[in-house]
């Protein structure tokens, strides 16, 4: 093989050799870019649905949170034979016998057989804690509202017995309904009422003279309208 002739053929020939040289170059340099826009292009979709389910669980943790923290407490109306009437804001999950507690605990004269103090309350509940005596409805009733508290309905009870022709119950009546006795204002059917859930129902008509305002005239003047 004659290599000055090669050698010769090469010098005459480099232009195209090294035009050549410079295109397949380019013809790698362009598919290799084309590679990479693929490989980018599969990845994309991946990378926005990930960040499209972590936005949704963001939100879904956001609204959660949201939620239990609007249901952290409940505030409940307490009344009856307990130190301290009112109304009380106790964590969610709470009990009646917590509610209880808030009001400075049960009376002496409470009767508290009659309560389910496990039941567990819900916002707005309103809890009657009853007296010794007082009339309590059977606690199947009403085992969503506080089993056991009294079901008594003052004000129904009462005008349902004045509409009938019936006496005003002492032991049931509102204020509202004792002041339609004869000489009693708004001052003496509060005390009655206090005096009820202070001591208890009235055993006898009679034990009316013992609230402060009201002596044996007073009495006397109305004691025909009076029942327990």
């Amino acid at each position: 093989m004659d290599f000055e002739k090669v050698k010769e053929f090469i010098l005459e020939k480099k232009q195209y050799f090294i035009i050549g040289v410079v295109v397949l170059g380019l013809i790698f340099f362009f598919k290799k870019e084309d590679t990479k826009q693929n490989e980018n292009a599969s990845l994309l979709p991946e990378k926005t649905e990930q960040s499209s389910s972590s936005s949704f669980s963001t939100s879904n943790q956001s609204s959660s949170a949201q939620s239990v923290s609007q249901s952290k407490t409940v505030t409940c109306d307490i009344s009856g034979a307990v130190k301290h009437q009112g109304v009380y804001t106790l964590k969610n999950g709470a009990r009646i016998q917590e509610l209880i507690e808030a009001a400075g605990g049960a009376k002496q004269n409470a009767q508290l057989k009659a309560v389910n103090r496990a039941v567990m309350l819900k916002d707005q509940d309103k809890i009657h804690i009853p007296y010794k005596g007082e009339k309590v409805e059977n606690a199947s009733n009403s085992s969503s509202t506080g089993a056991g508290t009294t079901t008594t309905n003052e004000s129904t009870s009462s005008e349902s017995g004045q509409n009938n022709g019936e006496k005003v119950n002492l032991n049931t009546a509102s204020a509202a309904d004792l002041q339609k006795l004869n000489g009693i204002g708004q001052k003496k059917a509060e005390q009655i009422i206090a005096y009820r859930e202070q001591n208890g129902q009235f055993k006898k008509i009679e034990d009316l003279m013992q609230v402060s305002g009201i002596g044996e005239k007073t009495f006397a003047a109305l004691k025909d309208q009076l029942a327990l």
